[in-house]
C-alpha cells in the first residue's frame, strides 16, 4: 500500500516525531517532499509560533496568525498552508521518494489544508506518511478508504516501511 497512518492520541508530540522521522529518511537517502510542522516560540498569546517545512527545499512557510495579546488560542495562517501546499505539489514533480504530511488535521477534514495535495501524491503514485490523531481517524477513513497501512509511532516501524517501498520503486 502506498499510503501509511500514524495514528496518535492527543498530548503526543507528533510535530516533533515527524520531523525527527522526516531527518531520519533523509538520513538513510530517501528523497523527501512533503511538509513537517515545527513550533518554534510563542505567540504574544502563549501559543505556538507555527510553520510547516518544506522537505525538498527546507524552505519554511508560517502557518499561525499572532493575534496579538487579548486573543485566545492561536489561528492557522491560510496563506501560509496554502503556500506549503504548493511547494508539495512542485516536489510531485520531481524525483520524490516519499511525501511526508505533518498530519491530516482539521482543515483537511472540513475539506481544505493539504487534502487535495495528499491526493495528487497518491494519483501519481508516489507513496505518502501522514499523521493522524485518533478522533480524526472516521474522517480520514471518509477520505482516503481503507487502503493503507496502519503504523505505530517507532522510528524502525517507519523506516522499514518506506525503505522497502523505495526499494520496490528502484
Amino acid at each position: 500500500m502506498l499510503m501509511a497512518v500514524i495514528p496518535y492520541s492527543s498530548g503526543f508530540h507528533i510535530d516533533r516525531f515527524m520531523a525527527d522521522t522526516a531527518s531520519r529518511l533523509k538520513a538513510r537517502g530517501l528523497r523527501l517532499g512533503g511538509v513537517v510542522q515545527h513550533n518554534d516560540g510563542a505567540c504574544e498569546s502563549g501559543c505556538f509560533s507555527m510553520a510547516l517545512e518544506d522537505l525538498a527545499s527546507g524552505v519554511r512557510y508560517p502557518i499561525s496568525e499572532n493575534r496579538g495579546a487579548g486573543a485566545t488560542g492561536c489561528r492557522l495562517d491560510a496563506g501560509g498552508l496554502a503556500a506549503a501546499g504548493g511547494a508539495l505539489g512542485a516536489a510531485l514533480a520531481g524525483e520524490t521518494d516519499l511525501v511526508i504530511v505533518n498530519k491530516f488535521g482539521r482543515q483537511e477534514v472540513l475539506g481544505q489544508g493539504l487534502r487535495q495535495e495528499i491526493a495528487a501524491a497518491l494519483l501519481v503514485g508516489v507513496p505518502v506518511l501522514i499523521a493522524v490523531r485518533q478522533d480524526v481517524l472516521p474522517a480520514f477513513r471518509d477520505f482516503a478508504g481503507e487502503d493503507w497501512t496502519e503504523l505505530p509511532a517507532q522510528a524502525e516501524a517507519i523506516e522499514t516501511w518506506a525503505l522497502h517501498l523505495a526499494r520496490l520503486a528502484a
